[in-house]
C-alpha cells in the first residue's frame, strides 16, 4: 500500500494498493530454474546434469560436439543470406572456439555473458509470438519447442530451417516478414562495453555462431546425462511453466491482484495486452496502459494496469515520449517498450504520474531514466 499526495498539489493524502512484477516474457528456457516438479525423473536428470557440469572428464571440445562439418555449413548459409566478413568469423573459429573446451570455457565463461553474445539472440529467436496469434519457437532444449531432436545430426536439420530458412511476421510488426535470422540486432559497444571493437563489427554473425554453439553444447549434456528421460522430463517442465504462459499470468493477477489500484508490469511480451483484454475479469477490473511502441520483437514490454473504478481512465495520456526527451544520455540505451509514463486523473480529480521501466543495460539506463522522470515531475508538479 503507497500513501502520499496528489500531484496536483492540492494537499490531499490518498492511499493507494500498489504491485509490481517483471513477468519475464523472454524466458521460455524450461531448465532455467531448479523446481519442485511431479515429474519422478527431474532431479535424476538434474543430478546427472550437474555431475556432468562439473567433471572434467566430460568436458569436450566443442569441435567434438559442433563439428567442423557443422560450421562449414553455417558459413554457407550466412553466405546465402549476405552476411559480410565471414573470413573474420572463420579466424574466430579457427583460432578461438574451435578448440575451447565447451563446459568450462564456453558454457562458465563470463565474458561471452558480458557481450550478450548467446542471451542476446536466445532472447530474440528462443519463442518468437506472431501477427495470427501463433508463434515460433527455436529448436533447442531450452525452448519449448516441440519438434525432433533426437540426436546433434537431427536437430541441426531443423535449427538451420528455422534460423535460415524460416520467415515470420512478428507481433505488431507492420513491416514485411523476415527470415528469423534477420530479427537478430548488432550488440553496441557503447551500451555492452565488454564486447571489442572488432566484435562489434560481426556481432550478429558471431551471434549466430555463439548461439548454435550453445544450443548443441545443451543437447549434447541432455543427451549424455539423460538419454532415456530427458525429452519425458523437459515436456512436464513445459507443461507447467511455458505453454499458456502469458494467459496464466493474466489469470493470476485477475485472481490474486483483484484489490490493487496500480499495476506495474515489465517484460511483458506484445501479446500480454491482447491477451489482457481477452481476460474478462481482468479487462473489467484494470484499464491497460501500453507503450505507443510496443515491441513484439524483444518481447520486453512495460505495462500498467489502472483499476477502472479509481481512475478516470479517459484522462490517461502518455507521455513518454516528452521524458525521453529530456535524458541526459545516449538513447540506445532506452530500447522500445523499455519505458512507459503516463499522467491520468483520479476519479476525485487528483494528478497522478505513473512510470513502469526496466532496462537491459547493466544499470547504465536506470540512473538516468529516474532523473528524467523526476524532471517531469518537478517541472509539471513544483
Amino acid at each position: 500500500m503507497l500513501e502520499g499526495s496528489s500531484l496536483n498539489g492540492c494537499g490531499q493524502h490518498v492511499c493507494v494498493d500498489v504491485a509490481s512484477w517483471n513477468v519475464a516474457a523472454v524466458n521460455n528456457n524450461p531448465f532455467e530454474y531448479w523446481v519442485s516438479c511431479n515429474e519422478p525423473n527431474y532431479e535424476i536428470l538434474m543430478e546427472a546434469v550437474e555431475k556432468m557440469l562439473n567433471d572434467p572428464d566430460h568436458d569436450a571440445c566443442i569441435e567434438n560436439i559442433f563439428t567442423t562439418a557443422m560450421f562449414e555449413d553455417l558459413m554457407v548459409e550466412m553466405a546465402g543470406i549476405n552476411l559480410n566478413s565471414l573470413d573474420k568469423i572463420e579466424k574466430i573459429w579457427t583460432a578461438d572456439f574451435k578448440t575451447r573446451k565447451s563446459i568450462s570455457a564456453f558454457l562458465k565463461d563470463k565474458s561471452i555473458a558480458a557481450k550478450r553474445l548467446v542471451s542476446m539472440p536466445d532472447r530474440i529467436t528462443n519463442t518468437i509470438n506472431l501477427n495470427d496469434g501463433n508463434c515460433v519457437k527455436r529448436p533447442t532444449p531450452i525452448s519449448a519447442y516441440e519438434g525432433p531432436m533426437e540426436s546433434i545430426d537431427c536437430w541441426w536439420r531443423e535449427w538451420k530451417k528455422f534460423m535460415f530458412h524460416t520467415s515470420v511476421h512478428t507481433f505488431g510488426d507492420k513491416s514485411q516478414p523476415k527470415t528469423i535470422c534477420r530479427l537478430i540486432s548488432p550488440i553496441q559497444r557503447s551500451k555492452y562495453p565488454a564486447i571489442s571493437k572488432e566484435e562489434e563489427e560481426v556481432s550478429v554473425q558471431l551471434q549466430i555462431l555463439c548461439l548454435a554453439i550453445l544450443d548443441s553444447i545443451f543437447l549434447h549434456v541432455l543427451i549424455s546425462a539423460g538419454r532415456d528421460i530427458w525429452k519425458d522430463v523437459r515436456r512436464s517442465l513445459c507443461d507447467a511453466l511455458i505453454f499458456q504462459k502469458t494467459r496464466n499470468t493474466c489469470q493470476i493477477i485477475a485472481d490474486s491482484y483483484a484489490h490493487t489500484h496500480i499495476f506495474f508490469i515489465q517484460e511483458a511480451a506484445g501479446v500480454f495486452v491482447l491477451q489482457s483484454q481477452q481476460n474478462p475479469q481482468l479487462e473489467a477490473k484494470f484499464h491497460i496502459l501500453q507503450p505507443e511502441n510496443l515491441d513484439g520483437k524483444r518481447d520486453q514490454n512495460s505495462v500498467i494496469l489502472i483499476c477502472r473504478s479509481f481512475f478516470d481512465v479517459d484522462t490517461a495520456r502518455d507521455v513518454t515520449k516528452e521524458v525521453l526527451g529530456g535524458m541526459e544520455m545516449d538513447g540506445t540505451f532506452i530500447a522500445p517498450g523499455d519505458l512507459l509514463v503516463v499522467t491520468v486523473l483520479d476519479r476525485g480529480g487528483r494528478g497522478w504520474l505513473l512510470a513502469s521501466f526496466h532496462g537491459d543495460s547493466n544499470g547504465l539506463s536506470t540512473e538516468p531514466a529516474l532523473q528524467a522522470v523526476f524532471r517531469r515531475v518537478r517541472s509539471r508538479y513544483p
